[in-house]
């Protein structure tokens, strides 16, 4: 399983603006020496094997966020805030498109991962958002991926808009699944 660079440049951009260029700069200065493949250019096709780039994001976390997982759920309605805002996904979806945003979330999976698949599993007055197949279980891609839903729909105007974790890699189970309160 390999992660495409855009993922990386997405945390980039986000750790920019909230501490800094330079705090960025030094922080990838050190990690390069842990892990060279960040001593390249990473462009948005740039593929990343996948160890490395969690390894990158757990070190991002502890240097940036002490340590709080839930900074990747942060990270994850932040993209959407910015994809759905000002973004590619901009001129894609208008107000109310819950279930067509939901619909295209599979399309956001892949173009930042190269294995595992996510399903949208319609219900009555719900849809599930289920990541499965993943060679490499981890919280990271359960916390962003899922924050990125939860952003796209309170962007699109989710009103009271809740979840249930039916499934999840933090609990030890093989695959993920989401159950937003979306009809």
């Amino acid at each position: 399983m390999e992660v495409k660079g855009v993922a990386f440049l997405a945390r980039q951009q986000m750790t920019v603006q909230t501490h800094g260029e330079q705090a960025w700069k030094d922080f990838v200065a050190e990690f390069k020496k842990k892990e060279p493949v960040f001593g390249q250019p990473i462009l948005p096709v740039t593929r990343i094997p996948v160890d490395a780039f969690l390894r990158f994001n757990e070190e991002l976390l502890n240097r940036f966020y002490g340590g709080d997982r839930n900074a990747w759920w942060h990270f994850g309605v932040k993209s959407a805030e910015y994809a759905l805002g000002q973004g590619q996904l901009k001129s894609m979806f208008a107000p109310g498109d819950f279930r067509r945003f939901l619909y295209f979330t599979p399309g956001i999976w892949k173009g930042y991962f190269t294995a595992g698949e996510m399903e949208v599993m319609p219900g009555q007055g719900y849809t599930d958002l289920h990541i499965l197949k993943v060679p490499k279980p981890h919280v990271y891609f359960e916390m962003s991926v899922m924050g990125f839903g939860f952003g796209g729909l309170s962007s699109l105007g989710a009103r009271d808009l809740q979840y249930e974790v039916i499934k999840s890699f933090s609990k030890g189970d093989p695959d993920v699944i989401y159950r937003f309160n979306v009809a």
